[in-house]
């Protein structure tokens, strides 16, 4: 008798064997997004808009990241600004109590005074020579430059006029003492000495302050003949002859002055907070306000030194008007300087709230649903079950058993 077969174990166990390989795949795939709560984690799984979708979004988390932590940075320098302010309002504070309250000349008080005034430099030197993370906030953009000199040891005359950026005051650290003159006569201004770059030299007309930018190349008649040039815009026919200006007609000349000049004193601090949002936020040593301080108390370290009741009046009165504008300014600059701490702390939460919307987003595209994926999983264990069990009884299968 002839037995005719179609069964060919081989054949089914390698179906089987397929299927079972595909489901022990597919039992890793779930197992891992039960792990991770992830579909997939190589971007290259997912759909192409939903890989682009994911890019975008981890892109734009990742620079909110960054905003915040620019944020972070720049507000542990404002805590400087406001730190260092408070104290020196403190300090022209009482400086300006002491000169107010202080009106007559007293030679038993007067070295009192001064040895006060100097203790009060003492600490505003320390206070514009402020360093956060190593960078001096006060230098501008010179952050590796302690900005000012020590102010106890100034020996320069008080002025209680300030200059303005470029202009150097005297207490800067990158100031030397110009070797240019400027004297006056009348309307007549003849500029002498030696020509020292960079500096600026300046003549005040009618109320208006005028300046001229010195060159290298510069002599003192080339420097008359710039300024009168300046002066001439508002006071018309001033002209130069040599190294002397001729200021027009009967215009009033008042101060004038040559000074070093550095840009990168006055430069101030920027940073990108969010896309298109730059804020502002640096102080300069050399702002106007801090002149004003400086040299309100270099007038009242000088009538302490005063041995005279004329001296010591001029001196104490000059003071007080230089400590009291110096508050009002200060006071000023430290508004500003609560009001860019406000916005970054406003800015912290918009970040943060933009941050977690993408994340959440995110998580709408990768995350997967757990309990499904746990029901597909124990579904997908009872089936590799069955098939280890299939494959096994397969693989005991013999053309004697159908003899």
């Amino acid at each position: 008798m002839t037995v005719t077969t179609n069964i060919s174990t081989a054949a089914v166990q390698s179906i089987l064997t397929s299927q079972l390989q595909a489901q022990q795949t597919t039992l890793a795939q779930l197992s891992e997004q039960l792990a991770s709560n992830k579909k997939y984690s190589d971007l290259t799984d997912y759909a192409p808009s939903d890989a682009l979708n994911l890019l975008n979004l981890q892109s734009s988390a990742t620079q909110r990241q960054s905003y915040l932590s620019t944020i972070s940075t720049v507000q542990t320098r404002l805590t400087g600004y406001d730190t260092t302010m408070t104290d020196m309002e403190s300090i022209v504070s009482q400086a300006k109590s002491l000169a107010v309250g202080s009106p007559s000349y007293d030679a038993s008080t007067a070295s009192s005074i001064a040895s006060l005034a100097n203790n009060f430099l003492k600490s505003v030197s320390v206070d514009l020579n402020q360093q956060i993370g190593g960078r001096y906030i006060y230098a501008g953009s010179r952050y590796g430059t302690q900005p000012v000199t020590d102010l106890t040891t100034l020996t320069n005359t008080p002025s209680a006029t300030t200059v303005s950026n470029p202009v150097l005051p005297a207490y800067d650290t990158a100031y030397t003492a110009s070797q240019l003159t400027m004297t006056t006569a009348g309307q007549a201004i003849t500029i002498g000495g030696t020509v020292t770059t960079p500096q600026q030299v300046s003549a005040i007309v009618n109320g208006t302050t005028y300046n001229y930018t010195v060159q290298s190349t510069d002599t003192t008649a080339d420097i008359a003949t710039g300024l009168a040039a300046a002066i001439n815009v508002g006071v018309p026919g001033t002209t130069a002859t040599g190294s002397t200006i001729n200021v027009a007609g009967s215009a009033t000349v008042g101060a004038t002055s040559a000074g070093m000049t550095n840009t990168a004193a006055y430069a101030t601090d920027s940073a990108t907070i969010d896309s298109g949002y730059t804020l502002q936020y640096g102080v300069s040593s050399d702002n106007p306000a801090f002149q004003q301080m400086v040299s309100g108390l270099q007038f009242l370290q000088a009538a302490g030194n005063s041995t005279d009741s004329a001296t010591y009046q001029a001196n104490i009165t000059q003071a007080a008007t230089l400590l009291g504008s110096a508050l009002s300014s200060i006071e000023a600059l430290h508004t500003s300087v609560a009001y860019n701490t406000n916005t970054l702390t406003t800015e912290t939460t918009t970040q943060n709230n933009a941050i977690t919307a993408l994340t959440n987003q995110v998580s709408d595209i990768q995350s997967v649903d757990i309990t499904q994926v746990s029901v597909e999983l124990n579904l997908l264990q009872t089936q590799l079950q069955a098939s280890y069990s299939a494959t096994g009884t397969i693989g005991k299968l013999s053309i004697v058993n159908y003899l």
